[in-house]
């Protein structure tokens, strides 16, 4: 999973504050990789993109990928879903992640329909 990233690349967590209103969590990838991997190993953790939109300009893409979670690939129901955000970059050889920026829904805040997968 590191080489996957930019050095300096952020990882950035939004959720709800015990207090009220909503706070933002960073990571450095190995941070997360750290702090992560002990929720993982004792629940288990599997996500699937459901929908993406994407733009890019020349070295630079963004990209709305929205998820499931589920704590195994066979859960037949997720227990969370959301919308991961992506900011890459391109050094002429390859793509590095920049910056990943998830929040989760809550029922005050569903997906919109924009983000779920389109019947067609």
């Amino acid at each position: 999973m590191l080489s996957l990233f930019y050095p300096g690349a952020r990882l950035i967590r939004t959720a709800p504050k015990k207090e009220g209103g909503i706070g933002a969590t960073s990571f450095s990838a190995q941070d997360y990789a750290d702090h992560g991997s002990v929720y993982f190993e004792k629940n288990g953790f599997w996500e699937r993109e459901i929908a993406r939109r994407t733009e890019q300009w020349g070295n630079i893409l963004q990209a709305f990928s929205t998820y499931e979670s589920r704590h195994d690939a066979k859960d037949t129901t997720p227990f969370a879903r959301g919308i991961n955000s992506f900011q890459l970059f391109s050094d002429g050889t390859r793509w590095w992640i920049l910056t990943v920026y998830w929040q989760e829904e809550r029922p005050e805040n569903p997906l919109p329909a924009e983000f779920l997968p389109h019947s067609r």
